[in-house]
């Protein structure tokens, strides 16, 4: 009998022992800290525009391209209007527009419920404070859990304070947020929260796409910020390359016997 070992380019020894072993999601910040809106193509976007101030249940998220399609649902919202604290400027409203906002005595927390399972999501997440918090869900299990903690306190100072005018809430992160799924993850339920009646998760322009990114449409948008699974976190310095690859069964099954010998 011989043994006879299986010799793996450098390349692809790499890519294997970086995959994510459970649901995982990369996260961005967009480039520039003036920035409201996702530079991912292909997406549906909820910016609250058409909701009036006030308490709203049930509402429905629908795309009109090229028909009428459920997006998804919220199960309440709280909107407000434009203020230090959110309100992101577009071409309806040049000052800034209407916004959802968890908390505030009001309304603890608001669930999104998605029409199909998503790779990708993205929002403009303003006044960051350390109440904020928001999860992803798949079939009822947690994917991943964010707070201003683990997200928006690793942003620059340059993100601090209201784009519209940074002397407004200058304290607090500003900045729209990507959120990618790393290969075979996916959501159906994102839920929005605030832990603290004294203060309020602002955010806007909601932004989802079924289909996850891939090296094949170009850069990853926005700057790398992390990797969260459940309750991990882990902070990157570059863009993850398993995002967008697809390993067949046999390679990935090579890939798991790295260090075995086999005899022959």
């Amino acid at each position: 009998m011989k043994t006879q070992s299986f010799v793996l380019s450098a390349g692809l020894l790499a890519t294997l022992l970086t995959l994510p072993a459970e649901a995982s999601l990369v996260v961005t910040y967009a480039e520039s800290p003036n920035l409201v809106t996702s530079s991912l193509a292909n997406t549906q976007v909820y910016n609250f525009d058409s909701l009036s101030s006030g308490t709203h249940a049930n509402v429905s998220w629908m795309s009109n391209d090229p028909t009428p399609v459920l997006v998804g649902s919220y199960n309440n919202l709280l909107i407000k209007s434009v203020d230090s604290y959110g309100g992101a400027v577009d071409a309806a409203y040049p000052g800034g527009s209407p916004y959802s906002v968890q908390g505030l005595n009001q309304l603890s927390s608001t669930t999104l419920t998605l029409s199909a399972p998503s790779a990708y999501f993205g929002l403009w997440w303003s006044a960051g404070d350390a109440a904020n918090k928001m999860d992803f869900y798949s079939s009822g299990t947690l994917v991943a859990e964010f707070t201003t903690a683990n997200l928006m306190d690793h942003l620059s100072k340059s993100y601090y304070g209201n784009p519209r005018s940074r002397a407004l809430d200058k304290n607090e992160p500003f900045g729209f947020i990507n959120f990618f799924a790393d290969p075979g993850t996916v959501w159906d339920e994102i839920v929005f929260s605030n832990t603290s009646g004294g203060s309020g998760f602002e955010s806007d322009n909601d932004t989802t796409r079924v289909a996850p990114w891939t090296p094949a449409e170009g850069p990853m948008p926005g700057v790398p910020l992390e990797r969260v699974s459940g309750h991990t976190v882990t902070l990157l310095t570059a863009i993850p390359e398993p995002s967008g690859l697809a390993i067949t069964g046999s390679v990935l099954a090579l890939g798991l016997s790295l260090r075995r010998r086999f005899s022959i």
